[in-house]
């Protein structure tokens, strides 16, 4: 009862929010510089397809006639044959170009477009802008290490938000007071306030962050723990079983063409290769809209061009399915529309708000007084006095 009501009343003087006081401060120092680069991509990301649209608005897209995949294919592999295509991209209106991701042997990724009329591969062959930034904000620009460091580091975001909240709480009387601040008090208190009203009035979009980390990161173990509490159904990725035997390698064309017979109404935005020779080819058909990638057909075929499975991603059938399908759309803010897309990148810049108020409050309460210690110290060599 005491500890209830100190809890209420006069929450700092808790052994317990000292301590997560400790883990808050550490934890936000460490993770500062990638709270800041992390907030700043993800809002550029969220207009990912208005940047793309506007980079080729000069560039004249008919979808009556297109170069063939294949075509687009062999002049990816004549300019650079020691490296695998892993994704291939088709055009559309606001990206109206072929895309083609390589990997070479030290697993390095490249991207290249190719144009959608001739499938000549465009002069400008490296990434674009917005392919760093977004290469940036989902691998670091490190590869699968530097997308598990992301994830790991998500997590920590979530920490921070859950430590941030019980720090947060100053007790029943002053309780409104965290939620604004004045201007009417020295900068150090205005940082401390700013710090403290970002913190609270984002703190459920930033908690959604850090925990899609966890999902992105063990997708299966996540599905599978969601399942173990609420069925899954429609987001459950059937098992794709090999057949005993295979015939020839299937051509991209091929793949392509069953694709189609499979989702007749539907737009092929990209299909997937694997890495080795006798791996699984994925298509995605997007059913609702041209980019939609929340509402697909994915077909998983063998390299022969078997069709082993048909996933009808988006076809949400119970609570379980919902909760696992608003995973994306929640974390990128892109499936509803341009309000919210302008909502989640200001948010986004929340986070590169917190990392630097939070540092400066680092400052003002420890890194600033052992500066001025320190240079209040007599430097060595120097005396103490002037001899008389």
């Amino acid at each position: 009862m005491a500890f209830f009501q100190t809890l209420v009343q006069h929450p700092r003087k808790l052994w317990i929010r000292r301590a997560l006081f400790q883990v808050h401060l550490w934890l936000g120092v460490l993770l500062s510089l990638y709270v800041a680069v992390i907030g700043l991509s993800g809002s550029v990301i969220v207009w990912e397809d208005e940047i793309d649209a506007h980079a080729y608005r000069h560039v004249r897209y008919d979808e009556r006639h297109l170069a063939q995949p294949a075509q687009v294919m062999a002049n990816a592999h004549a300019a650079y044959p020691n490296e695998t295509v892993t994704y291939f991209m088709f055009p559309q209106a606001d990206a109206p170009v072929y895309t083609v991701y390589l990997r070479d042997a030290r697993n390095e990724k490249r991207i290249v477009r190719a144009n959608a009329s001739t499938g000549e591969l465009l002069p400008a062959a490296n990434s674009s802008f917005v392919d760093w930034v977004h290469e940036l904000h989902v691998y670091l620009l490190m590869g699968h290490t530097g997308f598990v460091i992301n994830c790991v580091a998500g997590i920590g975001i979530f920490v921070l938000a859950l430590t941030g909240i019980a720090l947060w709480w100053p007790g029943l009387r002053l309780w409104m007071r965290g939620f604004y601040l004045s201007l009417h008090h020295n900068w150090k208190r205005i940082n401390y306030d700013a710090h403290s009203a970002i913190g609270v009035w984002t703190l459920l979009i930033v908690s959604m962050w850090g925990l899609t980390s966890i999902d992105f990161l063990w997708p299966t173990q996540t599905t599978a723990a969601v399942n173990a509490v609420l069925p899954i159904r429609g987001m459950q990725a059937p098992i794709a079983i090999k057949p005993a035997r295979l015939g020839a390698p299937a051509s991209l064309q091929t793949i392509v063409d069953k694709a189609h017979s499979l989702s007749p109404t539907a737009f092929l935005s990209g299909v997937l290769f694997p890495i080795g020779k006798t791996g699984n080819i994925v298509t995605y058909m997007d059913t609702a809209a041209v980019g939609d990638y929340t509402h697909r057909d994915i077909h998983t075929f063998a390299a022969d061009g078997t069709l082993l499975t048909t996933w009808h991603y988006g076809h949400n059938e119970t609570l379980g399915d919902w909760i696992l399908w608003l995973v994306n759309p929640l974390h990128f803010g892109t499936l509803w529309g341009t309000p919210v897309k302008v909502l989640w990148s200001i948010l986004g810049l929340s986070l590169p708000a917190l990392s630097i108020t939070g540092l400066l409050m680092y400052w003002n309460r420890y890194l600033g007084k052992r500066w001025a210690k320190l240079s209040a110290l007599p430097q060595r060599g120097c005396p103490r006095t002037v001899p008389q």
